[in-house]
């Protein structure tokens, strides 16, 4: 299976029970299915950051699903070195890129950018 085959089934998945085209809507069952399948911790690289103690490229852990943001959307725990962070998903690269965690990341991503961009 391709991989854009492979995130269009993770969408179809989290999005087949959601009856309305609220985003909000959608944006829990995104949550909730993340809470469940992703594998905590995962290492990903800084794709952008506005914060000055992080920067492009630099490889951190990602420890779990914290809080959501907009325009951000969906935020995580992050680690780099024992410094913890509040970080969003979308400005990270899972490092694995055949791992399930990289599949369903870019899966929510390519919504995320379809309900709020």
């Amino acid at each position: 299976m391709k991989n854009a085959e492979r995130i269009q089934k993770i969408r179809k998945k989290v999005l087949k029970e959601v009856m309305t085209k609220k985003k909000e809507e959608q944006l829990y069952e995104w949550w909730d299915f993340m809470e469940e399948e992703l594998t905590f911790p995962f290492k990903a690289i800084i794709q952008e950051s506005e914060n000055f103690e992080l920067k492009w490229k630099d490889i951190v852990k990602v420890k779990n699903i914290e809080d959501f943001r907009e325009p951000y959307g969906i935020l995580v725990e992050i680690r780099k070195g024992k410094r913890k962070y509040i970080f969003p998903l979308c400005d990270l690269e899972i490092i694995d890129k055949q791992s399930k965690n990289r599949f369903i990341t870019e899966a929510f991503l390519e919504w995320w950018t379809e309900k709020y961009w």
